[in-house]
């Protein structure tokens, strides 16, 4: 696999934490490969190193490229979403996580159940947040480890009376599926990182699985993927790749602090750039580069084309 400087020595990298700063059309995903492949050749084992993206398919198209690059060689690296991957974990360890005889629920029977509860607080003839709002606002607090109630009033314009029904709402939706034995896909993230910053069985156990934590779309991960990703380090080593000015998930929680307070969280973590970019004239990342020198977050970085 051909690289150009800059993601040789990402690929290469040899020291502790790493957050790469891939922008747009530099090789990001390249570089995440041959990131795997470059551990995989100097000896280290591909189950011993997991890589999380932030969908199946972007999974198996990385699995697949590896394959490619080392035709002979054992390439079974864990693989998957973080919803992937906490769950396969935990059903590996049932009784740790306390799992033994959960159902997971998808998006449909979480409209359902919450259809059922809704009715029976929901006045009739009032204006009142649908099934599948009562669904998202439960979601978003989740994901960003914010209080129910405080997330509401500081992002809705719903009155006090309705604040407090949709709160009172939320917790018969949480009773309701722990008296089912339900878990959501939130639920899902919530349960892992909780038992893996609160339990020291399982901290220890899941630390001593992997060497190397390999993220892809860092900047798209929200406060309780970080949680994850924060008890599973050291000693495995982080390879995060991202956007630092490229954040489009922000409605379902994305916060883009996990790439710009990556080295105050992670002590003696480095930051890597790739900065040749593959896909645009250098007109348009003139402009870009503006654009990013005018902010008011300091993005010190340079885009520069490749094609003329």
């Amino acid at each position: 696999m051909e690289l150009n400087n800059q993601q040789k020595a990402a690929a290469e990298y040899d020291g502790g934490h790493v957050l790469v700063i891939a922008g747009a059309g530099t090789g990001k995903t390249r570089t995440l490969i041959a990131r795997a492949a470059h551990l995989i050749q100097n000896g280290i084992k591909p189950y011993r190193i997991l890589l999380l993206t932030f969908t199946r398919r972007a999974s198996k198209e990385m699995i697949n490229r590896l394959e490619e690059i080392l035709p002979d060689r054992e390439t079974s690296v864990s693989a998957g979403t973080f919803h992937h991957f906490c769950l396969y974990t935990m059903r590996r360890m049932p009784k740790l996580f306390g799992l033994e005889n959960a159902t997971i629920i998808d998006r449909d029977d979480q409209l359902q159940l919450m259809k059922l509860i809704r009715g029976k607080h929901r006045k009739k003839g009032e204006q009142f947040p649908s099934a599948a709002e009562l669904v998202n606002l439960g979601s978003y607090a989740r994901n960003t480890l914010q209080p129910m109630e405080k997330y509401i009033s500081e992002n809705t314009d719903y009155d006090w009376s309705i604040i407090d029904r949709i709160c009172q709402i939320q917790k018969d939706f949480d009773t309701r599926k722990k008296q089912n034995n339900y878990l959501d896909y939130d639920d899902i993230l919530f349960l892992f990182s909780k038992h893996l910053h609160e339990n020291p069985e399982v901290r220890e156990q899941l630390r001593g699985y992997y060497d190397h934590i390999l993220v892809d779309e860092m900047q798209d991960t929200n406060p309780l993927q970080w949680l994850v990703l924060d008890g599973l380090r050291d000693p495995a080593k982080l390879f995060c790749v991202g956007d630092d000015a490229q954040s489009i998930y922000a409605f379902r929680g994305a916060d883009f602090q996990n790439i710009h307070s990556f080295t105050s969280r992670v002590p003696n973590s480095t930051i890597l750039r790739l900065e040749k970019n593959y896909r645009s004239t250098q007109g348009i990342l003139d402009l870009s580069n503006w654009l990013l020198h005018k902010s008011t977050i300091n993005y010190n970085k340079n885009l520069e084309a490749v094609r003329k």
